[in-house]
């Protein structure tokens, strides 16, 4: 199932650091060829994996040492994850802060971090809280919801209201099948639909590799559990948009035509907190940048470098 990758990019390896109650999972990209480049963290969205994006984060192996997650919850990592208390995303803040803390301590230097979705979230997040350990910032569709809007989403949850997209994301995610008897069948049965619809097939074949667990039997389950995934779109109860004002590094978002989950005021209060930064949309887009336009987020990332290297 491993598939092939872009030619002449390394596949990265699968490597672990303890915390907390349990191991963070992670892809790492580095050999004697890279070992000096500056380091980039990517982090996934809800539901997905640090695999999942392998063939976008492959072809950068040679500008960058890049680390790939997986979250609390997801793919590898064994941290706690109990949905019954699971009610705001500063879990993640908090563990990718002591993950790249970690790494900025080994390297010596800052880290950049890229993430999409609820990992373009977390990521700004922990870029506010410390600065100090952030020299850049890639936000792809990042989850940014005006406060309001996530008022009402947890009171639609006391009430049980429905009707509303977190609800309708968490419903989704609760009826989402969680077992298979191979990768094969998995493999037809996500390619071309649903949210994969606009996926390249090695690409939901990273996802699988990255996002299952084998059973005794052979058979596979998935290792975010969708009452977790569930639980995340649910769990509303952080501030994504005020720690925007706090931004000291250099940014980038590209986010989404119509379906976006970067949701206005955030992208006029990014450009207005950095006249410099660079604020893309892709019209055409979907929530799924990454899979769709590849090339596209692998030039900002070197656009954002070389802002960085600028000064």
């Amino acid at each position: 199932m491993n598939g092939v990758v872009t030619a002449g990019a390394p596949a990265g390896e699968r490597k672990s650091w303890r915390d907390r109650d349990g191991e963070i999972s992670f892809i790492e990209w580095v050999d004697e060829s890279n070992a000096d480049r500056p380091t980039l963290h990517f982090a996934h969205a809800n539901g997905f994996n640090g695999l999942t994006y392998r063939r976008l984060l492959s072809p950068l192996a040679k500008d960058f040492r890049i680390r790939a997650w997986d979250a609390s919850g997801h793919g590898l990592t064994s941290l706690p994850a109990d949905p019954a208390d699971h009610r705001n995303w500063y879990v993640y803040r908090d563990d990718l802060i002591r993950f790249v803390e970690g790494w900025a301590e080994e390297t010596g230097g800052p880290v950049m971090l890229a993430g999409h979705s609820m990992g373009g979230a977390m990521s700004l997040m922990a870029a506010a809280e410390r600065p100090d350990l952030v020299r850049g910032l890639l936000l792809i569709d990042p989850v940014l919801i005006p406060n309001h809007q996530r008022r009402f989403i947890g009171l639609a949850q006391k009430l049980g209201m429905g009707g509303s997209t977190g609800f309708d994301l968490a419903r989704g995610a609760e009826k989402r099948r969680a077992e298979f008897p191979d990768a094969e069948t998995m493999l037809r049965a996500y390619t071309g639909r649903g949210a994969f619809r606009t996926w390249p097939q090695e690409v939901v074949a990273d996802y699988i590799e990255g996002g299952t667990l084998t059973r005794d039997d052979g058979t596979l389950e998935l290792a975010c559990k969708p009452a977790w995934e569930a639980a995340n779109f649910r769990a509303q109860g952080h501030d994504s948009i005020s720690p925007i004002a706090q931004l000291e590094a250099p940014f980038t978002l590209v986010y989404a035509g119509p379906g976006s989950t970067c949701r206005a005021p955030a992208p006029a209060l990014l450009a207005a907190h950095d006249p410099q930064a660079t604020i893309l949309r892709i019209g055409r887009a979907s929530h799924f940048i990454p899979m769709e336009f590849p090339e596209t987020i692998r030039r900002e990332i070197l656009d954002l470098q070389a802002r960085i290297a600028a000064g």
